[in-house]
């Protein structure tokens, strides 16, 4: 499974990567995950972060995040989502009740499609 995951981030022009905030910053599943790659798998990726919160929102788990791929030389775009009180976020078929963060998420997707291909000359 490690390999595949590997392969698979290897061969991707873009990452979205999105955790929950446990205790201030990533999850340990994210950490680890993480750790079984290096710059052969995300040096050059261009990376899009989401964070997930119980409580109020904060930056905490994207720093880290960032820090964590800026040692790897991966890109991370400017633009972050971090979804705080994340109960509250979404209806009972799993859209997103703010008009206001449906704009943020589109404003997110076309910086990381619009970063990727230019850091790849596409």
């Amino acid at each position: 499974d490690v390999a595949k995951m590997q392969q698979t981030v290897k061969s991707a022009a873009g990452l979205i990567l999105a955790t929950p905030e446990y205790h201030g910053s990533v999850s340990g599943v994210m950490k680890n995950a993480l750790d079984l790659m290096s710059f052969e798998e995300l040096s050059g990726k261009v990376a899009g972060l989401i964070s997930v919160l119980g409580g109020q929102s904060n930056s905490n788990a994207l720093n880290d995040l960032r820090i964590i791929l800026r040692w790897v030389h991966a890109w991370v775009i400017p633009e972050q989502i971090s979804l705080g009180q994340a109960w509250k976020v979404f209806n009972e078929d799993g859209k997103i009740l703010d008009e206001k963060l449906c704009q943020r998420f589109d404003a997110f997707a076309a910086s990381l499609v619009d970063n990727t291909r230019k850091l790849n000359g596409i």
